[in-house]
């Protein structure tokens, strides 16, 4: 076979994936240097090849740049070890940008570490889709609001949090009073008019910390980190009287709902987050047994 005369310096030079090389040094404050940056990391980033070398690659990184993968980093680079991850980084606009990141170390010809060359792919396309379905498979689509799957995962681990430190919390589960009537009268795209602007009216009227979620149909729960059944109470009455006082414009009608409301808090014979759902859940029927239109504790 003929040898070929390669100049690996263009082809890195040019390569499609961003590349750069860093001196080894303690990565304490000012840290290593960069020493070479190829054209993809000049597109990618927004800076000049004279404005990277010669600064930290800590440059790029932003407040969303995630803590236990800049940690992972530093532990492989300061025991002289390559390491893949994702991480996000910034541009010189101050663009967020994924990249899956692989560092490996460079040695000379005693086998000491003398540089590292970081090999760097944008997938900011991909992670975007995969956060997006991320998104969605925890929102409801018609509401905006988390699903039952997201909000299960949400009072499992408030519950948890309940168990080891006791701190009280209630759920309050809210249904729509006589739904079947207002689709039945107004038609399907109206009775989702009423779900969307009872989803609003109970999203503005929560508190910053707590947890709203369309549980399925009609229904909706709240979950309230630290607090207890009274002053779980007083929330719920500020919004079954907000929305029964609301008049929902749906075409050329104007409809008036109602809800009933189950409230619960948390126990401590109690075994799973379950256990205080059910409960509000129950609350909600004895709600609607005693004429709709109240709350019970």
């Amino acid at each position: 076979m003929n040898e070929l005369d390669l100049n690996f310096k263009d082809i890195v030079e040019n390569a499609m994936d961003v590349v750069i090389v860093t001196s080894a040094d303690a990565i304490n404050d000012p840290g290593p240097e960069i020493v070479y940056v190829n054209k993809a990391f000049t597109q990618l980033t927004g800076y000049s090849k004279n404005e990277a070398i010669g600064q930290n690659p800590r440059m790029l990184q932003g407040e969303k740049t995630d803590a236990n993968t800049k940690r992972e980093i530093r532990i492989a680079i300061e025991n002289k070890q390559p390491v893949r991850v994702t991480i996000k980084n910034y541009s010189k606009s101050g663009q967020e940008y994924w990249l899956d990141m692989n560092i490996l170390p460079l040695k000379n010809e005693q086998n000491e570490v003398t540089h590292f060359v970081a090999i760097e792919r944008d997938v900011t396309e991909q992670k975007n889709y995969e956060q997006e379905l991320e998104r969605l498979s925890r929102t409801d689509p018609l509401t905006g609001l988390l699903n039952r799957r997201a909000f299960n995962e949400i009072s499992e681990n408030e519950f948890s949090r309940f168990k080891r430190n006791n701190d009280v919390y209630s759920v309050l589960m809210i249904d729509i009073d006589l739904f079947k009537q207002v689709n039945d009268t107004y038609g399907h795209a109206v009775g989702d008019l009423v779900i969307q602007s009872t989803a609003h009216l109970c999203e503005t009227n929560r508190r910053l910390y707590d947890v709203l979620a369309r549980f399925g149909g009609e229904e909706f729960c709240l979950l309230l980190p630290q607090t207890t059944k009274e002053s779980a109470h007083e929330l719920a009455e500020k919004i079954r009287l907000t929305i029964h006082q609301t008049s929902i414009q749906g075409g050329n009608n104007s409809i008036s709902v109602s809800v009933s409301i189950g409230i619960s808090e948390s126990h401590e014979n109690d075994e799973s987050h379950c256990d205080v759902i059910n409960r509000a859940d129950d609350k909600l029927y004895q709600a609607k047994h005693d004429g709709r239109n109240c709350s019970v504790v």
